[in-house]
């Protein structure tokens, strides 16, 4: 597991929490390998019967670090980021996010593949792949659309 990946499980619920501060809980390849790990674990664990994703009391994440997102680019469909979303679409158990402050680009990715997000009014969601020449990702410009309507879509993509 990773330092700044921080799960565990009462009554039922297995929470995940990123916990990396100090950098707005940028996600790396370590946390996105962490996060993967425990909605495994999850799906696995009978008594677990809800899964809890957030972040610290000021922001949900500020994505991908673009440090290691850099220096460690994503290739192919074994990468751990393309692990992490291919688990989030194929869970079966009910998957809710509470999000506090900023959720940047894969940070509201994520939130559309989850049966129920709580938004804090406090709450920044962005998607910035148009700013930084990127498509979106796992099938942000197909969900949002339907979640939201066009308009409100297309503005937020």
């Amino acid at each position: 597991m990773s330092e700044y990946v921080r799960v565990s499980e009462a009554e039922g619920v297995m929470e995940i929490r990123l916990h990396r501060p100090e950098r707005k809980n940028a996600l790396t390849h370590e946390m996105y390998s962490a996060m993967t790990a425990a909605l495994s674990a999850a799906e696995q664990t009978p008594s677990i019967r809800v899964v809890l994703i957030g972040g610290t009391d000021d922001c949900f994440t500020a994505g991908n670090d673009m440090v290691d997102f850099l220096n460690n680019p994503p290739q192919g469909d074994d990468a751990p980021v393309m692990r992490f979303l291919r688990k989030l679409t194929e869970m079966e158990k009910p998957l809710v996010a509470a999000v506090n402050g900023p959720a940047v680009g894969v940070g509201t990715t994520l939130l559309l593949h989850c049966d129920l997000v709580y938004v804090a009014r406090g709450a920044r969601l962005q998607m910035p792949f148009v700013n930084l020449g990127l498509c979106p990702e796992a099938a942000s410009s197909f969900l949002l659309p339907l979640i939201m309507g066009h308009q409100r879509a297309a503005e937020l993509l």
